[in-house]
């Protein structure tokens, strides 16, 4: 990690610390006490759902590249998401590129042209869905007023993909590159990324995208209905945008500090209290967090035992 971003870690845990001196964290575990565990249930499954969405949207670029175990794809979704909760940086990413690049013996180069087609839509997704917003949903000022950065970030990134389905066909043979020098390896990485981005398989991943995005809204609903907070579906969205907003450079494991933060300013605009709104962040990370971080230790570690277990 270079300097610069112990700087930013540092600076962010300071200001999340400023911020959490100031929530009554008894009113905040009361309110934690009282949520639903029916609604909470649902939660987890809708989370499992998305992860499962995310495995599919990785598969459908793996499966042309060698790898074509739907199950493998979405044990890598969820050992990179749970290695993302442990490590800053979206270190998980790292992490699930090995276990593939592992299981598969397909070339690593492959696997993170791979990575690379998945990981775009999500970022795509979320600036559409700031767009979308700021015509309907009360946003923090800064937000709020990104509507042309936001629509011109869209009307780019569809340009892109439209630009990358027409280069598909170009490297029909990238599979005979070969050499060893890094100009070899930038080569056959640009072959792969645009020899795998044929149409079908770029509009499977955007849906699968979609379906992500709107599951993790529906999960947000589910655990501010299982607080009983009151917050519209407005607010729940409101509140997942300035979240991922910030999550970009992942300051700390799992964004834990910045979640609650960031939550607690989204929501207050619609009159949720302070010591409510981090107890229901709380309970959001909970729910990301614990499920799919003890899964993708478990599948770490099976892994691991299996590849010492070789001859």
């Amino acid at each position: 990690m270079t300097r610069w971003r112990w700087l930013v870690s540092g600076i962010v845990i300071g200001l999340v610390a400023l911020a959490a001196s100031r929530v009554d964290w008894r009113a905040a575990v009361s309110a934690l006490a009282r949520a639903s565990p029916a609604r909470i249930a649902a939660a987890i499954l809708i989370n499992a759902l998305s992860l499962l969405l995310r495995g599919a949207r990785w598969w459908i670029f793996l499966r042309p590249a060698g790898a074509p175990s739907l199950a493998l794809a979405v044990r890598g979704a969820v050992v990179g998401s749970g290695f993302n909760n442990l490590l800053i940086a979206n270190g998980g990413d790292a992490a699930r590129a090995v276990l593939v690049a592992r299981e598969t013996g397909i070339s690593a180069t492959s696997v993170v042209a791979t990575l690379a087609l998945d990981r775009m839509f999500d970022p795509f997704c979320f600036v559409l869905l700031l767009f979308g917003a700021t015509f309907a949903v009360p946003l923090p000022a800064g937000l709020a007023s990104s509507r042309l950065i936001a629509g011109a970030a869209v009307l780019g990134g569809i340009v892109g993909l439209t630009a990358l389905a027409h280069t598909s066909k170009r490297y029909r043979y990238v599979f005979l590159h070969d050499g060893n020098g890094w100009r070899a390896r930038v080569e056959r990485f640009r072959g792969y990324l645009e020899c795998l981005s044929t149409s079908l398989r770029l509009s499977g991943a955007l849906l699968c995208s979609i379906g992500v995005w709107s599951l993790q809204i529906a999960e947000y609903v589910a655990i501010a209905d299982a607080m009983a907070i009151g917050l519209p579906l407005g607010g729940s969205i409101a509140a997942m945008i300035l979240i991922n907003a910030g999550l970009v450079l992942r300051a700390t494991p799992g964004g834990i500090g910045y979640f609650q933060f960031a939550y607690a300013v989204a929501v207050s605009r619609f009159g949720i209290a302070a010591d409510v709104a981090v107890a229901t962040a709380v309970l959001i990370q909970l729910v990301e967090i614990l499920p799919v971080t003890l899964a993708a230790l478990v599948i770490a570690f099976s892994q691991h035992a299996r590849i010492r277990r070789r001859p």
